[in-house]
């Protein structure tokens, strides 16, 4: 990788000279890394539900839920317009790395002036020292989108994936070492915020790039698709988190613990593979954007393999969840189950409706992609509210008939005004859909029959291997073009002996 010199000043570009094979290998460890901080994740979900109770994650999970919405406001979009941009100045390039960090520090405090007000409106003061110990997060978490940006568009995947782990990771152990000490709430808290600290002093090191003084510059372009993607973001977000909200406001921390547990459990996968699939994709799709035949055929396969990836995940924790929960966060953990499948559903849909939501992003569609979403959301929040008081699972359900309006609305509404082809993306979900629908029943009925009196840790992977079994059988008869699609793709992604990718 070689970069262009002088980038401490004027308009220099930093340009990848990377071959696509290089690219692609580039993206599968980015992606592979992303499976890691799952494992990670899974590894810290595992260890502190022994270590701290479902009242002391209930009642972070209703801080952060609340106070949240900084992360998004943070970004402020720049991230997702400096992506699908085919050239940034250094300049343009600095302007956005001090906007997103202003705009970090102005919610920093703004968070920590309302950890009182939060307190004091749900009786609970442990949420004062929740919300003043994540407030700093924020502030760290916008000042990296820019670096990360930089690392992304460069290439350099090595670097940006070591930024991200680096930070989970650190963040992970020091919950767990307070965990240990016994700090409970304060430890879950404290995460997020290390983590960001660890994320950009790493990224900022690896990016190489040092940002010029605020001064004039085009941004217009930039600004404009940012703050329209901004609403799209913080609709998404707060649709996302109302739950919570809700939760905690009609029924205990113990019972908010539960379900933000499983409703962690279910989003992880779709959180670690399509978050960086879009940073990934979004370039190389908005470069094809003005050919609607190319970049149709890049989304009805990209569509293809995520949803494979997502679904089988999706299947193997519905079928294993029951003894899943029971081996990673204890008996105690159990009632968690009654949310999982029913989240599981909603995953579904959003799973399939990414191929539209790239296809907006990368033809500078944000209006297409706020309204298709918020068609969804505003519906999902009344159903919230209203099935709340009924019973704790009337929230997930209100969650799941969300994300199918959501679905439908980019399906016969908006996609088909963007110039998507949305028949062939619709055809692409069926086989994924079956396959790891028929898969979960087949194993469900098994694991119902016979498997369910096992003990947990010979149950798991019993249920598991019969999941797979069905899957890669009805694969065979029904699925031969995706399984070659796939085949080649692991292929074309497969590492040589000697790689200059970064």
């Amino acid at each position: 990788m070689r970069r262009a010199r002088g980038a401490m000043g004027g308009d220099a570009h930093v340009q990848p000279d990377a071959s696509p094979g290089s690219r692609a290998r580039g993206a599968t460890l980015l992606l592979s890394t992303q499976w890691l901080r799952y494992v990670l994740q899974i590894v810290n979900i595992v260890v502190l539900a022994r270590l701290i109770g479902p009242a002391d994650f209930g009642i972070v999970s209703l801080g952060l839920a609340i106070v949240g919405i900084a992360s998004v406001l943070g970004d402020f979009g720049l991230s997702l317009a400096a992506l699908r941009e085919k050239d940034l100045s250094q300049q343009q390039k600095s302007n956005l790395l001090w906007l997103n960090t202003a705009i970090g520090a102005a919610l920093a405090l703004i968070v920590a002036a309302a950890a009182v007000p939060i307190a004091r409106a749900f009786d609970d003061d442990r949420l004062i020292a929740v919300v003043l110990i994540a407030a700093p997060a924020y502030l760290f978490r916008a000042a990296v989108v820019q670096f990360q940006v930089e690392l992304n568009r460069t290439d350099r995947f090595r670097r940006l994936a070591a930024s991200e782990l680096g930070g989970d990771a650190v963040g992970v152990a020091t919950a767990v070492i307070l965990a240990l000490a016994g700090s409970g709430y304060v430890a879950l808290a404290l995460q997020g915020t290390v983590a960001g600290v660890v994320s950009l002093a790493w990224a900022g090191v690896a990016a190489g790039w040092r940002p010029s003084p605020p001064r004039r510059a085009p941004m217009r372009r930039l600004l404009v698709f940012g703050v329209s993607t901004l609403g799209t973001h913080a609709a998404h977000y707060v649709t996302t988190n109302v739950d919570t909200i809700v939760m905690g406001a009609w029924y205990s921390a113990a019972t908010v613990g539960f379900y933000s547990r499983a409703y962690q459990l279910v989003m992880l996968p779709l959180q670690q593979v399509a978050a960086p699939l879009t940073r990934i994709l979004l370039p190389r799709l908005a470069a094809v954007a003005d050919d609607l035949d190319e970049l149709n055929d890049a989304l009805v396969r990209a569509q293809r393999l995520v949803s494979h990836a997502l679904l089988a995940v999706t299947g193997l924790l519905v079928v294993g969840g029951s003894p899943l929960i029971e081996i990673v966060l204890g008996v105690d953990w159990v009632p968690a189950m009654q949310y999982l499948p029913v989240l599981a559903a909603g995953t579904v849909f959003q799973t399939i409706a990414y191929g539209y939501y790239w296809g907006f992003a990368a033809r500078g569609r944000s209006g297409a992609l706020f309204f298709s979403e918020i068609v969804g959301r505003v519906p999902m929040v009344l159903l919230i509210l209203l099935w709340a008081p009924v019973a704790p699972v009337g929230v997930a359900w209100g969650v799941v008939a969300g994300q199918v309006l959501i679905w439908a609305s980019g399906t016969f509404v908006f996609a088909p005004r963007a110039g998507l082809r949305v028949r062939e993306l619709l055809l692409t979900a069926i086989v994924p859909v079956t396959v790891s629908g028929l898969a979960t029943l087949g194993s469900w009925g098994l694991d119902t029959a016979v498997l369910n009196t096992l003990p947990p840790l010979i149950r798991l992977p019993a249920v598991a291997a019969a999941w797979a079994l069905l899957a890669v059988g009805l694969l065979a008869v029904c699925g031969r073009r995706d399984a070659r699609l796939m085949t080649e793709t692991l292929r074309s992604m497969r590492p040589r002996r000697r790689s200059t990718a970064d």
